[in-house]
């Protein structure tokens, strides 16, 4: 989460909008306050009016959808996000840059796992737009091009249902 501040922090100066664009965000942030005010993430805003934003859990559920509503528009060019901007949010990328292969737990640093991987890579490249996406993995001191590699190649993991059918769901289904 701090890696994702300080990044969007780093590049605040560097406008990546042109005047609409900025305009059309400026709008969408003055609607966004009017509805939400206590929803805002204050610290964020100077870097959103320059097109960054960051995504990660310690912002509010509401913070996070409207940073997804501006990057689905094109109004934000570069989102830093952990984890959470990988799993169930329809936001492709042309590019996905990944910048750990590991991630912290509460005592110790754990590789991702395959499909965390391939989840976070698979929004790289947008369905009718891009020909192709581009995935950057970043080397960092805690993993190396070995577990890289082993990464990349092992595949996706199985799958495992932990559904269960039950008599009552069963017949609440033909009922």
């Amino acid at each position: 989460r701090r890696g994702c501040d300080a990044a969007v922090k780093y590049l605040e100066d560097c406008n990546l909008l042109d005047e609409f664009e900025m305009g059309e965000v400026e709008l969408a942030l003055k609607k966004f306050k009017f509805q939400f005010p206590d929803a805002v993430r204050e610290i964020s805003v100077r870097g959103l009016l320059q097109g960054v934003a960051a995504h990660h859990a310690g912002c509010l559920p509401l913070w996070k959808s409207f940073i997804e509503e501006l990057f689905q528009r094109g109004l934000i060019k570069v989102v830093f996000a952990t984890e959470t901007l990988a799993a169930g949010i329809n936001m492709p990328a042309r590019t996905t840059v990944i910048s750990s292969l590991s991630k912290r737990t509460e005592n110790r640093r754990v590789l991702l796992s395959s499909n965390e991987l391939l989840q976070m890579a698979g929004r790289a490249g947008r369905r009718g737009i891009d020909k192709e996406g581009h995935v950057v993995l970043v080397q960092t001191p805690f993993e190396g091009a070995e577990e890289c590699c082993k990464l990349l190649f092992r595949g996706a993991e199985p799958l495992v249902s932990q559904f269960t059918a039950s008599y009552g769901m069963v017949l609440n289904l033909l009922g």
